[in-house]
């Protein structure tokens, strides 16, 4: 087939690959935490087969990239004489699709075998990390976004700002420990167990993000396999086509503010604009802290400007925010549709709680 035709069947197929998974989870899955979780999957498979498109095509149309790639890999397994397109096969595909990373290259650093000890050790550290935020959810989380949805029944929808200060303030810290529980357990245990179980060697998958004195900084090193990808398959062919470096970073954040909504809206089937807002908020702060940097380096102001806007109210006040929107249009809707009482079960939260021994009343 052509060279243009196959990539049609390309991008066919990838686009398929989210779109039929969100078409799926909008009509059919009703639990937003399944939802999520397909949707996820969804959106890394999806962008591994761009990534591996992209990557053969460079291969195809210039022979002298992965000579280049191959060069600079090292501990290579058995793969040192790899070439377009000996390197396009199933296990070639399959392996990159369990790997830990989003960019595909004909060659990937192996460690010579598998430390069984390092499994153990980051299965039980994954293990107590998940329990912990487990525990932390049902204690804290659960139980106030329960006490929230009853306000909104008791009050008809209505919040006052006082009742939004006020829960805000309960999960500002419990969502923090919960953020980097899961980053932990994520970012470190998970992604370096898979790593080890398939001997995958680049295990860069995160930098000092915690220590970033300015917010472009945190977006560059808190997750390094999505900032790879959007460096290599969105900011350089921004670049190519005659864009600034600014504009290439508009596009960079915008495309990444619309898949963070997608990841949230799709599950709870409501069209809302939360977190793509959050995300293009960052655009500001990253002026105002490059501004602080500059003027006084070496200074902690940026640093703490990030902490306190991402995780002591950003984190908390996106799960009242969305809670309240899925009440109001799964729940509220209904109500008022209906002279009949609604059965609302299914959006209680104290279930969880009472598992794991947490007071209903907070």
């Amino acid at each position: 087939i052509g060279n243009q035709f196959g990539m049609l069947l390309h991008v066919i197929n990838s686009n398929a690959t989210l779109g039929v998974v969100m078409a799926i989870v909008w009509y059919l899955i009703d639990q937003p935490f399944v939802g999520a979780g397909l949707i996820m999957q969804a959106t890394i498979t999806w962008l591994k087969l761009i990534s591996y498109a992209h990557a053969n095509y460079d291969y195809r149309t210039s022979p002298d990239t992965q000579k280049v790639t191959v060069a600079l890999v090292k501990d290579l397994d058995d793969g040192q004489n790899v070439s377009y397109p000996q390197n396009v096969t199933l296990k070639d595909i399959y392996y990159f699709w369990l790997a830990p990373t989003l960019t595909y290259q004909i060659a990937f650093p192996r460690s010579p075998f598998i430390r069984w000890p390092k499994v153990f050790s980051l299965t039980l550290q994954l293990f107590i990390s998940v329990t912990l935020a487990v525990f932390l959810c049902a204690q804290v989380v659960a139980p106030n976004l329960d006490s929230l949805v009853k306000n909104l029944e008791a009050n008809k929808g209505e919040v006052r700002t006082q009742q939004i200060f006020d829960y805000l303030l309960k999960l500002s810290i419990t969502s923090t420990y919960i953020w980097l529980l899961g980053f932990y357990g994520f970012f470190h245990c998970f992604m370096n167990l898979a790593a080890e179980l398939l001997r995958f060697g680049d295990r860069v998958f995160y930098r000092d993000w915690w220590n970033a004195s300015e917010v472009s900084a945190y977006w560059r090193l808190w997750n390094m396999p999505v900032h790879y990808w959007l460096v290599r398959h969105v900011y350089f062919p921004c670049i190519r086509v005659g864009m600034s470096k600014k504009g290439a970073t508009f596009v960079v954040f915008f495309f990444s503010a619309v898949l963070h909504e997608v990841l949230i809206s799709v599950p709870c089937h409501m069209i809302r604009a939360w977190s793509f807002l959050a995300m293009m908020g960052q655009i500001p702060l990253i002026i105002l802290t490059k501004i602080i940097d500059k003027r006084v380096p070496g200074s902690s102001i940026g640093n703490i400007i990030f902490w306190i806007s991402f995780c002591l109210v950003g984190q908390p006040m996106a799960m009242l925010l969305y809670t309240i929107d899925y009440w109001e249009v799964h729940f509220n809707a209904a109500i008022t549709e209906s002279t009949i009482e609604v059965p609302r079960k299914s959006f209680r939260f104290d279930k969880i709680g009472r598992f794991f021994g947490a007071h209903s009343e907070l």
